[in-house]
Formats: C-alpha cells, structure tokens, sequence
C-alpha cells in the first residue's frame, strides 16, 4: 500500500480486506460472486494474451522500452482497496490456469480490471517474460508463490503466496532468477543502509481469525465450512522452519540521499546516484519498524514489516514538448475539504530521458474520480464525470518521475521526505 502514514502493507493479504464485494456472505466466511469472478478471470486472460501480442514487435529492443509499452496498455486502471487476488479456483498443482479447487482466499489469481501495488508488479514480471498465455500463468505462479517452499509439491495456496515483500517476494524471486538486489551490491552498495525486522507469520495468520470473513472467501458455499477448518486448524498452526519466527535484515539508499535538502528550503535531486540506479528495477519503500505507526505494527497484524510500497523503475526518452506525466497536487480549500489540482508536465529540452516510477497508488483522496474533460485537460475531482464519460480514480495505476514520487508534494507537505518511519528504498533489479 502507499497511503501516507498507514500502517500497511505491500498487498491486500496484509491486513485482509475489510469490505466484502459480494453478493451472500456467512458469519464466518463471505461467498463471492461466481459469475463476477468468472468474468473477471476471462477478461484477464484475454487481457494478459492482447498485451503479449502487442509486445511481439518490441522483444529485441530493451526491457526498459517493453515496460513502457506494457505502461501505455495498464495506466489509470483503478486500485483495488479489497477483493484483489488469491487463489480462485486454481487447481493447486497445476501450473496454467485449470478450474475446479477450493480455496481459503478464492479471489482470482491474476486480474487486469485493477491492481494492487503488489498485484501489478507481478503482472509486469511476468509478461516481460512470458511468450504465450500458458507460459504467462506459469510466470505468475513462479513470481507470486514459493513462501512455504511448497512442501507439498502443490504451488497455489494461500500459505505459499509471497505476502511478505522483505521476507517472501524478494528472496523467492531472487532465487528463481527474476530479481538481483542491488542495493547491498554493486554501485549503489557505497551509499546502503540496513534495517529489520521480526517476520513471525504464524502470528499473522493467528491475526487474521479475528477476521474470518475477510480471510474465506469461497465461490461455493458448500466449501466455506472445510474452508474455515483449513484456516483455524492447518494456517494457523504451519511448522515450516521460518514460519514460526524469521529475523529479516533489508538494505536501503536513505531518503536524504536521493532528495538533497536546500539552504533555502525544498528538495532538489541527487542526479548523479539517481543515474547510477541500474533499471529496469524494482523500487520498494523501507520503514523503520520502531516508528511506523508508532511501532505497533505487530500488535495490529500479528508481525512486523519492513516494506510498506513498491513499483517498477524503468527509463523512457521524451522529446521536446512531449507529456511527461500529469502531476497530482492536493490541499484543503476555503471551506477545508480536500481539493487536487491536476497540471501536466512536459519535456523543456531538446530530449528528455527520466527515471520513471510506474505504481498501483491508494496515496490519493479516495473517492476522488480521475477523467479528462471536453477541453481536454484531466481532473481529480470530488465529482463525478457526466454520463457516458470514461473514468477511473486518482488512485490508479500511474506513471511518474521517480524523483518526482519520493519528493511529492501533498497538502503542503513532503510527504515522503518528512514521514519519520520511512527510511528510504530498496532496489532489485529486473533481470
């Protein structure tokens, strides 16, 4: 997640989801929408294979350049704030889609109506390398699961999924070969600091049964009674070495080193370390876990973290007078209710190449709707568009200068800059 000064985390299986998006619910499950699932699970497979093939002609020319295209096909789809991913009805040995199982967390494996921020970066890892649909399916597995170190043999379960960034996602794909930290080597090692923090998971999912309803979400209401079991007895009690108590250590370039202080105020860029940031990369958010909403992380979820927020880093060249991004400034108006500004920024230069920062942002007022109007310029607005106009929401999937995400600017302050807890970021390098 990346709301400002939210005790979070990267994805919705952190803290669950607080509403269900359904049509029945039971007192200790929620039964989701069989036909809405099933339309969603459609549209992304027709989705995932569309951008596959819109990709064909840029797969010789750099990842960098592939991102950018896969941005121009996901910009400005919603964030999903509840009912993300899970497990759907994946049959949990195979590796391409196969229907038929049930599952604690029965949302869909993969979607292309909306994202989280973890959700979309797993999207983007796995269509830079899959060719085809079944190998894309394959990708997602290989990119989202791997946390238990599938004892079993079978891959899709709640229990497998890397729902820790520090402690799953990045170790489990740096073995697979998808990620490299380059934080803690190479260039940028010089300039790296560490921080920690106790993963205890067997907590968390303790957590989360003061919950049920979020945590069991099944297609079937004949599966919410085996599905409460599984999750009261086998989630709650899992004797994999490091779900018992795992001490997590993550390198990080310091905030203040990115974003230089000026005499006379304001921030201006570190231009030379942000060149040396190798890219394609990831690009995730640290925290200090003994201030991050005042340390009390573990007494809320059940464990403490160490990444709150992470997108994908990649270079783009822009010529003269071509659209950057369009910035998103927020503050409270005369009667203090929240109102954005939108103002599109543009290449000054003969040619601009930027570092760009590509995320599923819930920073934004929520709520707040995000459409273009008949003079053609975009807004961030309280209000809805006219019938029949296309709209999204502020919080979306957007594209931004990297330098301009970690110095953003919202109702008068630096947000990022200023928040005590967050200490900077972490790299991994898309390889």
């Amino acid at each position: 997640m990346d709301k400002r000064n939210y005790i979070g985390s990267v994805s919705l299986f952190i803290f669950g989801t607080l509403y269900a998006l359904t049509a029945q619910a039971g007192w200790n499950y929620t039964a989701l929408d069989v036909n809405e699932y099933h339309q969603i699970v459609a549209h992304a497979r027709t989705r995932a294979q569309s951008i596959l093939h819109t990709l064909q002609p840029y797969r010789q020319q750099s990842a960098d350049t592939q991102i950018a295209v896969m941005g121009n096909e996901l910009a400005d789809l919603p964030y999903i704030f509840q009912g993300g991913v899970g497990e759907g009805d994946w049959q949990p040995a195979s590796t391409v889609y196969k229907p038929g199982a049930a599952h604690v967390m029965q949302n869909p494996v993969y979607r292309f109506d909306g994202f989280d921020c973890q959700s979309f970066v797993e999207v983007i890892m796995a269509l830079l390398h899959a060719k085809t649909l079944d190998d894309f399916d394959k990708q997602i597995l290989d990119i989202s699961y791997g946390a238990a170190g599938n004892p079993g043999g079978e891959i899709v379960h709640y229990y497998n999924r890397n729902n820790f960034v520090d402690g799953d996602f990045n170790p489990v794909n740096q073995r697979n070969g998808r990620l490299v930290d380059i934080t803690s080597k190479g260039v940028l090692a010089p300039y790296a600091s560490e921080t920690s923090a106790t993963l205890t998971r067997q907590n968390w999912f303790s957590f989360q049964r003061n919950n049920m309803r979020a945590h069991v979400r099944v297609l079937e209401n004949e599966d919410a009674a085996a599905m409460v079991r599984r999750f009261r007895t086998v989630y709650s009690n899992l004797n994999f070495p490091h779900f018992d108590s795992e001490r997590v250590t993550i390198s990080y370039i310091p905030k203040d080193l990115l974003a230089l202080r000026k005499d006379e105020g304001g921030y201006e860029p570190n231009q030379v370390l942000l060149d040396k940031i190798p890219t394609p990369a990831i690009a995730e958010v640290v925290r200090d876990v003994k201030v991050w909403g005042k340390g009390r992380a573990r007494e809320l979820i059940g464990s403490e973290l160490n990444v709150s927020h992470f997108g994908v880093l990649y270079r783009q060249t822009f010529q003269s007078g071509e659209l950057i991004y369009r910035r998103i400034t927020c503050d409270f108006d005369a009667f203090y209710q929240k109102a954005c500004r939108v103002q599109p920024v543009t290449c000054e230069n003969k040619e601009c190449k930027v570092l760009m920062f590509m995320h599923a942002t819930d920073a934004y007022p929520v709520g707040f709707f995000w459409y273009q109007q008949n003079d053609g310029n975009y807004v961030c607005t309280r209000t809805p568009p006219a019938p029949g106009v296309n709209y999204s929401h502020c919080n979306r999937v957007e594209r931004i200068p990297f330098y301009d995400y970690i110095s953003d600017y919202q109702f008068k302050f630096y947000w990022y800059l200023t928040e005590p807890s967050i200490l900077g970021y972490h790299f991994e390098k898309l390889s």
